[in-house]
């Protein structure tokens, strides 16, 4: 069955259904993709990692923009397409240098602080009016980090720092991604994505070379399909029905990272990141809900 027949027997679903399908898919590729990026990190340099995942994700791209031709991405906000790349590719390599250091449940259940992250940069830097109620939302996902992170109690891993420097680059990509959603289609930024971040990260890519194996070029030409797959499911995940449906069906890649951390890493997320990885998504689902209320 072509990509095609599969979207459309999928689309005849009842929405929460369809959501639940493609928010399910987006989860499974987001954890293989981050669970690959730790097999390979103490091997191959981050920028590189993060260099051919977007290289190989542009070739898969390749057969829809041949479809539809390069007038495809034709766009007024180059601009924004650019520095959304920079903005992204800071999201990517952070990811991957936070997985290389964490467990992968772990960089999952904070990577659910990036709704939180950027409510509360509206709020404080750009001057968007933050309700009560939204405030208290941003202080319980900031506490879920707490107490994932336990300062003071727990030692300090610089991989935290980089899950959080990583998930501060992604709002910032989320906040931007609301500007350019109102003139140009989702494969369209999917595309623009793609091709700025390989052309960001070449340099840093090539001063820190190293020739990959052949398992290593396999592995790469799978993220690369994993992220083009993560993009086109979870945009229709967020479509096929309200953000209070969807989202939940998110907080799978939690349960996902535990299993394949436990069964690839031997490691298994103890009961705080389970806690704090909870209260963090609750935080911004609720975040997030209010978001598409306001608009």
């Amino acid at each position: 069955m072509t990509e095609t027949g599969i979207i459309a027997k999928i689309g005849i679903l009842p929405g929460p259904l369809q959501a639940g399908i493609w928010m399910s898919i987006s989860a499974v590729t987001y954890v293989v993709s981050i669970a690959i990026g730790r097999y390979i990190a103490p091997d191959i340099e981050v920028f590189q990692i993060a260099f051919l995942r977007n290289a190989f994700a542009v070739l898969f791209m390749m057969p829809w923009l041949m479809k539809v031709g390069i007038g495809a991405m034709r766009t007024n906000q180059i601009g924004r397409h650019i520095l959304r790349g920079f903005m992204s590719s800071a999201n990517v390599t952070l990811l991957f240098a936070a997985v290389a250091l964490i467990p992968i449940a772990d960089m999952s259940a904070i990577n659910f602080l990036q709704p939180v992250i950027g409510a509360a940069i509206a709020g404080l830097v750009l001057g968007e009016v933050v309700s009560r109620a939204r405030w208290i939302a941003i202080i319980a996902g900031f506490a879920g980090a707490l107490i994932m992170i336990r300062p003071g109690f727990a030692e300090f891993n610089i991989g935290i720092a980089f899950a959080l420097g990583s998930g501060v680059a992604g709002a910032l990509v989320s906040i931007m991604i609301k500007t350019l959603v109102r003139t140009d289609p989702p494969d369209t930024i999917a595309a623009w994505l793609f091709v700025t971040q390989t052309l960001i990260l070449l340099i840093p890519t090539i001063i820190v070379w190293k020739n990959p194996t052949l398992e290593q070029w396999i592995l790469f030409a799978v993220i690369g399909f994993m992220s083009v797959i993560l993009q086109r499911t979870y945009n229709r995940g967020i479509q096929a029905a309200d953000v209070s449906v969807a989202m939940p069906f998110n907080f799978t890649r939690l349960i996902w990272a535990a299993l394949l951390g436990w069964i690839v890493f031997a490691e298994f997320p103890d009961i705080w990141t389970w806690v704090g990885g909870t209260v963090i998504f609750a935080a911004s689902v609720w975040l997030t809900r209010q978001g598409q209320q306001k608009q």
